[in-house]
């Protein structure tokens, strides 16, 4: 399966845009994509998962903008 990583909790916004994502290109591809929710530390630790995943194309990061740009400098 495709993994579709979520540096939030469930429900929220970035969680429903990735659910709703995730939906479609099940049906596109005909392959299953779960939505893996990686909360905490500001998103660091759902990004920290992201960039250490193995990089065979089934693992996406979907997040909002403050984890890729303003996280690495605090």
């Amino acid at each position: 399966p495709v993994r579709v990583i979520v540096p939030f909790s469930p429900g929220g916004a970035t969680d429903i845009v990735a659910r709703l994502v995730s939906q479609k290109l099940n049906e596109f591809w005909g392959q299953p994509v779960v939505v893996d929710n990686r909360p905490g530390a500001g998103g660091n630790i759902g990004g920290e998962l992201a960039a250490k995943a193995t990089p065979d194309g089934y693992t996406l990061f979907l997040t909002s903008g403050s984890i890729v740009t303003a996280n690495q400098h605090m």
